[in-house]
């Protein structure tokens, strides 16, 4: 999906581990420690937890090819997903980029695998889950950091 936004090109792409793109896409993130230690402060997120086998990486790219928001969804053994890796860097918030991460990985790995799923999740794209039918379970608890609070989301993983 390509798109323009207050005249900033992005493309949203869903790479699968072991693609070259994801691999570089990847790297270019691990080189950016102003990124990383964001992620941390923000999310309790490394760019490691992206280097899964069986990573699906849904990604917004700015047109200069810098990750600006993402998220992911691991396939596990059991064969459900477990999504993570939930991020929008700090410089593109409030744009919507991690909405078109979001949308793009729901779409196109949950519905589509129609498995259960399940993700852990600080408040903020708490509700934009919800209205995709993703339920808490109950399951919460204090982050690492001061002031973080996470929630357990399940999704059912009927195909519509």
């Amino acid at each position: 999906m390509d798109r323009y936004r207050h005249s900033l090109w992005t493309e949203t792409l869903i790479l699968s581990h072991g693609e070259q793109l994801y691999t570089t896409l990847l790297d270019r993130l691990r080189a950016d420690l102003d990124v990383v230690a964001a992620m941390w402060d923000d999310a309790e997120s490394r760019p490691d937890e992206l280097d899964q086998p069986h990573t699906i990486w849904s990604v917004v790219v700015l047109e200069d090819g810098a990750p600006a928001a993402w998220c992911a969804a691991t396939i596990r053994d059991d064969g459900t997903i477990k999504c993570h890796s939930n991020y929008e860097t700090r410089a593109w918030r409030d744009h919507g980029l991690y909405a078109d991460a979001y949308q793009a990985r729901h779409r196109h790995v949950v519905l589509a695998y129609g498995v259960p799923a399940v993700t852990y999740l600080f408040a903020q794209p708490i509700g934009l889950h919800e209205a995709d039918g993703w339920t808490r379970t109950g399951q919460h608890g204090p982050g690492v950091l001061p002031g973080h609070h996470w929630w357990e989301l399940r999704h059912e993983g009927t195909r519509p």
